[in-house]
């Protein structure tokens, strides 16, 4: 009896099934090796996610400025990562399949620092951060949250990733640069949908998720377009007299 249909899907007893089949001279069923390739592949992610925010870190520590970048951009990440981060758990998903939400919430949330320090943010912006995600973590925690309302959360997690990408893709845009935006960390989150799309499916997460990185991958792809095609270059400067000019 298999991993498969005993229900028992952890990789250890995939790799088991594998090698009872490699023994007996078959070859595994397509599903055994499917998720098999899935688990693999969540470990992959995890592993890049590790590193998949270090560059941007880096980058806004030797230029020691977040020019360029958007708060409102990292702070509805912030978010997303920790609807993220609690569907997988609320839902019971392998760790395989959601463990990198969790790593890039700890990322992002230094970034934000960050951001917040070198933007010269006023201090009630980060204040405000620190009291919603004190209630969030208090409702999440306090065992109030159904699975229902987790979907819900997630459906509405979508929105706040496109929302998330949207300012930085259109400041992108007016000032014709990207500023100290990190190519490497967007192309890593652009791999890391590719791939996720696929363990998705496989691990059964449900059809918001795999729509969420579906969404993720053309917004990703924007953004590493964008880096590509205007390279290193200085922002715009707005002419004199104009009205974004007046409005700095």
């Amino acid at each position: 009896m298999t991993a498969i249909e005993t229900g028992d899907q952890d990789t250890w007893s995939l790799f088991q099934v594998v090698l009872q089949f490699a023994s007996q001279g078959s070859i595994p069923p397509q599903a055994v090796l499917a998720l098999l390739l899935s688990k693999l592949l969540g470990y992959l992610i995890i592993a890049g996610a590790c590193y998949v925010k270090v560059p941007q870190i880096l980058a806004l520590r030797k230029a020691k400025s977040a020019e360029g970048l958007s708060a409102s951009a990292f702070e509805l990440e912030q978010l997303g990562y920790s609807i993220h981060s609690t569907y997988g758990f609320i839902m019971g998903l392998p760790f395989t399949a959601y463990g990198e939400a969790i790593i890039m919430l700890l990322q992002n949330t230094f970034l934000l620092c960050q951001v917040y320090y070198y933007g010269r943010a006023p201090f009630i912006r980060p204040l405000g951060m620190i009291i919603l995600f004190a209630g969030l973590g208090f409702y999440v925690t306090s065992g109030s949250l159904t699975k229902q309302q987790m979907m819900r959360a997630y459906d509405f997690n979508n929105v706040i990733f496109t929302a998330a990408r949207l300012p930085q893709i259109v400041k992108n845009f007016r000032a014709k640069s990207t500023g100290q935006l990190s190519i490497v960390t967007y192309i890593f989150n652009l791999g890391g949908c590719v791939i996720r799309i696929f363990t998705s499916i496989q691990e059964g997460a449900g059809i918001a998720m795999v729509r969420g990185f579906i969404l993720g991958l053309a917004l990703n792809g924007m953004l590493v377009f964008q880096c590509l095609y205007y390279g290193n270059r200085s922002p715009v400067k707005p002419a004199p007299g104009s009205k974004a000019a007046k409005t700095q």
